[in-house]
């Protein structure tokens, strides 16, 4: 399975940050999400996902990946430059995906016909990574080479429809479907309504 990543700003400082990680065979993936409106956004997200890469070495399962946002959580919130940030992980192994999310942003898996599979459904949204409380959701799941990985943040879930993005994420190359997601919500001006993070994996071939 290979990744693609794309962010861009719709703020005049992007606070969203992501990586797509090697581990041999192994995918890790991160989005972080700075809470925009308070200061060290940008700074805790930063921190979240080099504490990610870091660390990617230690994810064997969902429950490290728990443990991990909860080290992470601790770390930010013990930064005295570092505000609050939001992060969903996955680490994507052979047919299995699993991670934990602490925040807002998406994990999804996403059908060739555009059906999909919210990961973090029921996840709570408060509170962020960096006040020493989160409560990371975790998540495994099984995944086959038909169906695609999506991490977003929510600079993409506010403004398009979940059938849009879906559909969106299941056509053409993996670097096409991630400029497709941004180009999504962007307006006519060329704005975005937010920053915003997409990694999408899977296969080039649908």
């Amino acid at each position: 399975m290979i990744a693609a990543l794309k962010t861009d700003a719709g703020n005049p400082e992007n606070q969203d940050r992501g990586a797509i990680i090697h581990r041999e065979s192994v995918l890790v993936l991160v989005v972080a999400d700075g809470v925009g409106g308070r200061s060290g956004a940008a700074e805790a997200a930063i921190m979240a996902v080099e504490f990610v890469r870091k660390n990617a070495e230690g994810l064997k399962n969902a429950a490290t990946c728990v443990a991990l946002l909860h080290e992470m959580d601790h770390a930010i919130a013990s930064d005295r430059d570092a505000g609050e940030t939001t992060c969903t992980l996955a680490v994507v192994d052979g047919e299995h995906v699993f991670g934990a999310t602490v925040g807002d942003s998406a994990a999804w898996v996403i059908e060739h016909n555009g059906e999909y599979t919210n990961l973090a459904e029921g996840q709570p949204r408060k509170p962020f990574v960096g006040l020493d409380g989160a409560r990371p959701f975790s998540f495994s799941y099984r995944i086959d080479k038909s169906q695609r990985l999506l991490l977003a943040t929510d600079g993409l879930l506010k403004y398009a429809s979940p059938e849009q993005i879906a559909d969106i994420s299941c056509k053409d190359s993996l670097e096409s479907s991630v400029s497709r997601l941004i180009e999504l919500v962007r307006y006519p001006s060329g704005d975005l309504p937010d920053d915003i993070t997409v990694i999408l994996a899977g296969s080039n071939q649908q």
